[in-house]
């Protein structure tokens, strides 16, 4: 039941993160011919603003997951009800948080970038998009919380895909219409919000004993102001970015940001549905103290998540430049074509996608406290390292800090959760890291140094995307059965198996 759980999370997933990317690349490039660089660049910034808001949540959600795991695996109901009373209850008092802070900024904003754009549009657009992310906290919250924690994530991604698809077909026929730019993200948020009622609808008819308004069990809970502490520091080091441009370079800059983070936010997404998939599994492992089969588990994972990751950036290095000028063709209101800023993005993704298996490790054991430190020392290295060198280096200075200090989060998650929670030693990791990027090495060099790519239209930067792809499989694939042949032939069989037991 958990490998056919995980592997419906991780479909559905994968399936909601290619959507999600198609969309990401076709609404960006409208906005930027229709309305042009600084729009798309107000809505990603306003976006990121946004953000740093939820800190209102204050770790309400993590911390409720975590909590759910040992009585969704007794099937205790009266525990289940008690957490989620409480989780609902600090969601609201947040949402009430939330919109007085939107208000402020609504207020705010327009002052900050209306040089650029006029002022009301910004005004409406906070609104807009503040309004519509404040209903998790007033209605939905709780059910996201519940899904989660019971390995039934694919629930929510299938019905975020549906949302998702819609809202686009709304947007780009609005945007053909010619309508504005308030409208047409008006009318989307408003039918993402539909949300609502399919979550509540799935939630009464699988859950028929659920009820939010039972006395509150706020001590299961208590971890949730050291979760707050990992939220604020992600905020810090993956939001800042955008915030610094804004202020620092403006708002065109944020849009060019913007077309890179595009690509490589798609990759990071499409790895990180592995991740996702498997959370709530390593929970119920956890709380069932099984620590050879949490060994075992993770292993394979490994294994397989390293390897997707060399996959995705040696193909993506290799192609994101041509991607972009195909891109942003046409568009001369800003320079988009900047190797130095793809470079440091590739090592960005890198160095923050080869942490993700500790890191899901460490969220699934719920070690909010005991590394919360950690967490803000990260925040600390990013946002000053990134204070300092925009000033120097532009845009490619903030990504020097997300190097810096992606280096010492992602060696510092790896040596903890190898000694903390799975108690051995980090060397397999350091082992299976350092061989994939041998292979990717060795997958890119022809690219580098024999082969000049051509590539002048969206139909033969695919033909190229296909090849590249292929060939990089290839060398990954025949690399790491070398090297770990066992591996592979046990991942196989685990994978026949699921498939045959889910017909």
């Amino acid at each position: 039941m958990r490998t056919k759980r995980v592997v419906l999370n991780l479909m559905s997933n994968v399936l909601l993160q290619v959507v999600a990317a198609v969309i990401n690349f076709i609404l960006p490039r409208l906005f930027m011919t229709t309305y042009g660089s600084a729009t798309n660049g107000l809505v990603s910034s306003i976006k990121q603003f946004l953000s740093y808001l939820k800190i209102v949540e204050a770790g309400v959600g993590n911390a409720s997951i975590v909590a759910l795991y040992k009585p969704l695996a007794k099937g205790d109901k009266d525990q289940i009800n008690g957490i989620l009373s409480a989780t609902n209850r600090f969601y609201r008092r947040s949402g009430y948080v939330f919109v007085g802070l939107v208000a402020i900024l609504a207020i705010c904003y327009p002052l900050l970038v209306g040089d650029e754009v006029n002022p009301r549009t910004a005004l409406y657009m906070v609104l807009i998009l503040g309004i519509s992310g404040m209903w998790e906290y007033f209605f939905i919250g709780k059910y996201l919380v519940l899904l989660s924690a019971d390995q039934k994530s694919y629930v929510i991604f299938r019905i975020q895909t549906m949302l998702l698809f819609a809202s686009a077909l709304l947007s780009v026929t609005l945007i053909a219409l010619g309508f504005s730019i308030v409208i047409v993200v008006a009318s989307s948020s408003v039918l993402l919000l539909l949300d609502i009622l399919f979550l509540r609808l799935y939630v009464k008819k699988k859950y028929p004993y659920f009820n939010s308004k039972k006395q509150a069990n706020t001590l299961a809970i208590k971890d949730k102001w050291d979760a707050l502490i990992h939220q604020i520091a992600s905020l810090v080091v993956f939001n800042t970015p955008f915030i610094l441009i804004t202020i620092f370079l403006g708002l065109t800059e944020v849009s060019v940001f913007t077309v890179y983070s595009m690509v490589f936010n798609a990759v990071t997404l499409f790895i990180s549905t592995f991740s996702g998939a498997i959370l709530a599994a390593f929970g119920d492992i956890l709380v069932k103290e099984d620590k050879d089969v949490l060994r075992k588990y993770f292993h394979h994972f490994e294994y397989i998540f390293y390897g997707i990751i060399a996959f995705s950036y040696t193909c993506t290095a290799i192609l994101i430049l041509p991607f972009i000028k195909i891109y942003t063709a046409g568009i001369e209101d800003a320079n988009y074509i900047r190797p130095w800023l793809a470079i440091l993005f590739v090592i960005v993704g890198v160095a923050n996608t080869i942490r993700i298996p500790a890191n899901t490790l460490v969220n699934a054991a719920g070690h909010f406290r005991e590394t919360k430190n950690r967490a803000i020392m990260e925040a600390l290295i990013n946002l000053v390292v990134s204070l300092v060198f925009v000033q120097f280096f532009g845009a490619e200075g903030i990504l020097l800090g997300g190097i810096c200090s992606y280096g010492y989060r992602t060696y510092d998650l790896i040596i903890y959760s190898s000694k903390k929670i799975l108690q051995n030693s980090p060397k397999d990791t350091v082992k299976k890291i350092v061989q994939n990027s041998i292979f990717a090495l060795t997958a890119a060099i022809p690219f580098i140094f024999f082969i000049e790519l051509h590539i002048t239209s969206a139909g033969s930067w695919l033909v190229a995307a296909i090849c590249i792809s292929l060939w990089t499989m290839f060398i990954l694939l025949v690399g790491n059965f070398i090297i770990e042949p066992q591996t592979m032939r046990d991942i196989l069989v685990q994978l026949k198996r699921t498939i045959t037991n889910s017909k």
